[in-house]
């Protein structure tokens, strides 16, 4: 059977707004769809080379900035870089003997020098540098008759790229907030207690794209690296606050973290690391790396800003110079809760439960080695120390945590964050996961038959439905229910465990290592207060993941992965983390005071030297 060309026109899905009076046009007509989609397309390409454009001259801007003032006063000064990178925040703060000029001049050479971009070794943990601002401030501290003398009077420190500093970029690790519309006119609620306080920021660290992997690499600023072993990485998403805090460049960070972002980099780089409970640090003025700061997640899981540092001393003291009455006043969404130092007075001997794995990621043999020797070590202190079975299931909070923190599907909202630039390499995995057709999912799981399964059943292509939904938050408050029961049923003032059960990851390997994280995902489902404290290095005989010391259950992809990761692993930190009930803010520093006394960690990184 054969049509005229009027035939054809007539049957056409679309009406055609000409006549065809002939092939070639007819041809044409169908073509539209073709021209359309390559319009489209080249927009894509042209939106995309902007984004590229602007995160170069983000970083030109970066790199041709005037720092001369400083730079000079630092090389009359004739102190070498190292002169005061073994002062802690606490010693600076409580004594009047530094010059507020000597500190911040030669801790600026000393991040420019070791772990900026102009470090040949390629530390790169630095978004942005403050240099010549901050010598600004401490020549106006040098000057003044009666100088500041509050918590962190003269402290030099770094704040995350994510959170607002006056003529800085929030990039989120997003090339599109290097546009210039996305420069802060004024600091962060957060920034301007700890200024008030007599802190100095004099840099800004790397995040990770997104802000959701636990490593610290982007399009805008590039790969951060780990002291530690320049082939790994320093976690994230406040990676780069971790390595300035672990090569001493800063004695304090200020981070962020919604489901590990303080305590994975504290962990990797072998410092200290304290997650507030939620609602009690100011996040007003930081950015969310979503289209239009809208992040609707954050609702259930909520981000907390907190500090990275050297020592447990430190983190209280960024808590006494926040947790104050004016802070509070500058932002009413805050809970109203002052700094307990009585707290800290006490004399009473801790009561603790502690287990051994959650039953989801076995901890490697160094990693359960450090936690063994900090619970013999507090039992000889007095302290009462029992171990307890895991309550509930692993697999059920990194289920929970990737149904709940991925609910829209297929990774939109990061997409739509991103605005026509592309996910980082390491989303790759989880990008395909959740992109998985919902009819393919259970033979998926069943032919990996593994815990990846679990990844691959907990989302869903096009996101949850509002039932589907509703029942995952109702998981939540039975989680909730079941840790603060058991919690006093034990009669006890917190749980300790191991910090990670892995050491500082491979660079590019944490998407195909998710699993590993259900330790530090559990505080930020609970909304509890927890902390990360150094407590040992891996030995010569502690580089493996042998199959035969882990549950068969394990003995899957994710375990072969692991026994990757201890292959050369020597020397990393490895840590304890401390959790308590919400609120129980000073209760958990307590805690992390009391194992960083007797676990007496003081290795330092020597790879990026």
């Amino acid at each position: 059977m054969t049509f005229t060309t009027m035939e054809l026109k007539d049957i056409l899905p679309i009406h055609v707004p000409f006549a065809i009076n002939d092939t070639f046009t007819l041809l044409f007509a169908l073509c539209i769809p073709l021209l359309f989609y390559n319009c489209i397309n080249r927009y894509s390409s042209a939106k995309a080379l902007r984004l590229v454009q602007s995160a170069a001259k983000a970083r030109q801007d970066r790199d041709n900035k005037d720092h001369s003032a400083c730079f000079d006063y630092f090389e009359k000064c004739n102190y070498t870089t190292d002169a005061f990178s073994d002062l802690t925040a606490s010693d600076i703060a409580t004594s009047g003997d530094y010059d507020p000029r000597d500190l911040v001049a030669t801790l600026s050479a000393k991040c420019s020098q070791e772990l900026s971009y102009r470090n040949p070794k390629g530390i790169n943990a630095i978004a942005e540098e403050l240099y010549s601002e901050g010598y600004s401030q401490a020549m106006k501290n040098s000057r003044l008759s009666n100088p500041p003398s509050g918590v962190l009077s003269n402290v030099p420190i770094s704040v995350k790229d994510c959170i607002g500093v006056v003529n800085c970029l929030q990039t989120g690790g997003l090339a599109v907030r290097t546009l210039p519309e996305h420069r802060s006119n004024k600091d962060s609620v957060l920034v301007q207690t700890l200024r008030k306080q007599g802190a100095i920021p004099i840099v800004r660290g790397n995040v990770s794209q997104c802000m959701m992997l636990p490593e610290s690499a982007n399009n805008v600023w590039g790969e951060s690296l780990n002291p530690w072993d320049l082939t790994r990485t320093p976690g994230g998403s406040s990676g780069g606050e971790g390595a300035l805090v672990s090569t001493r460049c800063v004695p304090l960070a200020v981070g962020s973290d919604v489901g590990g972002s303080i305590r994975i980099p504290a962990a990797f780089c072998g410092i200290c690391g304290f997650k507030p409970t939620p609602g009690r640090v100011s996040k007003k003025g930081c950015m969310a790396p979503r289209r239009g700061n809208r992040h609707g997640p954050t609702m259930v899981i909520p981000s907390t800003p907190g500090p990275l540092a050297r020592t447990v001393e430190d983190c209280k003291l960024f808590c006494k110079a926040v947790w104050r009455k004016e802070h509070f006043e500058a932002d009413t969404d805050i809970v109203p809760k002052v700094y307990d130092g009585k707290v800290f007075e006490s004399k009473r001997k801790l009561k603790l439960a502690y287990f051994k794995t959650d039953g989801w990621f076995h901890p490697c043999q160094a990693a359960l080695r450090g936690l063994e020797e900090t619970v013999v070590k507090l039992r000889e202190e007095g302290h009462e120390v029992n171990e307890v079975e895991f309550p509930g299931d692993g697999g059920d909070t990194y289920a929970l945590y990737v149904a709940l923190a991925a609910a829209e599907g297929n990774m939109r909202c990061f997409e739509e964050g991103l605005e026509g630039e592309e996910l980082i390499k390491p989303y790759k995995v989880l990008k395909m996961a959740s992109s998985l057709p919902n009819f393919l999912r259970p033979i998926v799981a069943l032919v990996m038959n593994d815990r990846r399964s679990r990844l691959v059943k907990a989302g869903r292509s096009g996101g949850l439905s509002a039932y589907e939904y509703w029942e995952r938050l109702a998981d939540l408050n039975e989680m909730r229910s079941m840790w603060s029961e058991r919690i006093a049923d034990l009669n006890v003032d917190g749980f300790i465990h191991v910090g990670l059960p892995l050491p500082a990851l491979k660079c590019g390997t944490s998407g195909d290592l998710t699993g590993v994280f259900s330790y530090t995902l559990l505080a930020n489902l609970l909304l509890w207060p927890a902390g990360t404290v150094p407590v040992t290095t891996i030995r010569e005989d502690e580089q493996h993941y042998n199959f035969s010391d882990i549950p068969e259950s394990q003995r899957d992809h994710w375990g072969k992965k692991a026994q990757e990761q201890m292959e050369g692993s020597k020397g990393l930190p490895l840590s304890v983390a401390v959790m308590t009930p919400k609120y129980h803010d000073e209760m958990c520093l307590r805690i992390m005071e009391e194992v960083e006394r007797v676990a007496k960690f003081s290795d330092r990184p020597q790879a990026y030297l």
